[in-house]
């Protein structure tokens, strides 16, 4: 497919969550990014700190990316100028842009890509989801863990088997591709599910960067917050497409709020969301932001549907150039 043509191209571009941060992320490229917009100053001056010490992993300020409000912060400042310095270059035909989707946190970038939103908005309801969930993380001592090599549906009968049998409030949160599912709850239940799933023949699981109990009925609280925060946002007529991987739907601005309200507490349907861009014959995905996760997911997933499909990520310089040589 290298030398697909253009007008049979059909784009998806997908945006990381929380967990694909690292210290460095996009700072060979910063300079590229500076010239569209300063995103890293408007940031600096909403956190009070400066956001590029933090995240160039230069010094001890470091340490703070992996804290829930800096990493949300983080990542979707670096994903949004990536997307307008992608745009801004012309290196994405926006005609061949079939939808936006973000993985948990990545919706808000997508969001923000879609047109819902302008940066500094977006910027402000990201600072305040990164604050209640990171309130909400010395309150509830989550924790979430993937789990690989078990199918869906035999994992979430486990987990209801748990539930019943032992009252622990663990719960699919992410439906990743076909054996990789993440597992939600507070951290005293998580371990005793750990331990009960591999006495039942689970033989991997490996904890997430993440302590909180995300996609799951234990974020009431923090979805009614978010919620009232988002009551009093008003957004924009989008002009690209969102398809929510969490509700499934392409969301209209008036339902924005109900959305991003109800995607703290439903799984992440990831495959799904995947499953229907095929099925509508998008041939192309780039994924915009920190990391190769997505890129991973959907190589796997397209290859268990026998679909053919380019698949570009933006991690590092030499990736973005390979975008360019390769779309435009």
């Amino acid at each position: 497919m290298d030398n697909m043509d253009k007008n049979k191209r059909k784009t998806v571009l997908m945006f990381p969550g929380q967990g694909s941060q690292y210290a460095g992320m996009g700072m060979e490229y910063l300079d590229l990014l500076n010239k569209t917009n300063n995103y890293f100053e408007a940031a600096s001056e909403l956190l009070k700190e400066d956001l590029i010490e933090i995240i160039s992993g230069g010094n001890e300020r470091s340490q703070k990316l992996e804290n829930t409000f800096y990493s949300q912060v983080s990542i979707f400042t670096l994903s949004a100028a990536i997307s307008d310095y992608l745009s801004k270059e012309k290196y994405i035909d926006g005609a061949c842009v079939f939808a936006v989707a973000g993985h948990s946190l990545g919706d808000y970038a997508a969001l923000y890509t879609s047109g819902f939103f302008d940066f500094k908005k977006g910027l402000d309801i990201v600072a305040c989801r990164g604050q209640l969930m990171s309130e909400a993380n010395v309150k509830m001592d989550g924790m979430m863990a993937a789990v690989l090599g078990t199918d869906y549906q035999t994992l979430k009968n486990l987990l209801d088997h748990y539930r019943t049998e032992f009252k622990g409030d663990v719960y699919p949160a992410n439906y990743n591709d076909y054996s990789q599912i993440v597992i939600s709850g507070k951290r005293k239940d998580m371990e005793k599910a750990i331990e009960f799933l591999k006495e039942k023949g689970v033989r991997k699981i490996l904890p997430l960067k993440v302590k909180i109990a995300s996609h799951t009925p234990l974020m009431k609280e923090v979805s009614e917050k978010l919620g009232e925060y988002l009551s009093n946002i008003t957004f924009n007529e989008p002009g690209i497409d969102f398809y929510s991987s969490t509700s499934m739907i392409y969301t209209k601005k008036e339902e924005v709020r109900s959305v991003m309200e109800q995607q703290l507490l439903i799984p992440i349907n990831w495959v799904g969301s995947i499953e229907y861009f095929l099925s509508n014959e998008v041939n192309t995905f780039i994924e915009i932001g920190p990391g190769k996760v997505l890129s991973g997911l959907v190589k796997r997933i397209a290859d268990k549907n026998s679909k053919d499909v380019l698949i570009f990520n933006t991690d590092k310089l030499a990736d973005l150039n390979n975008l360019k040589e390769s779309l435009i």
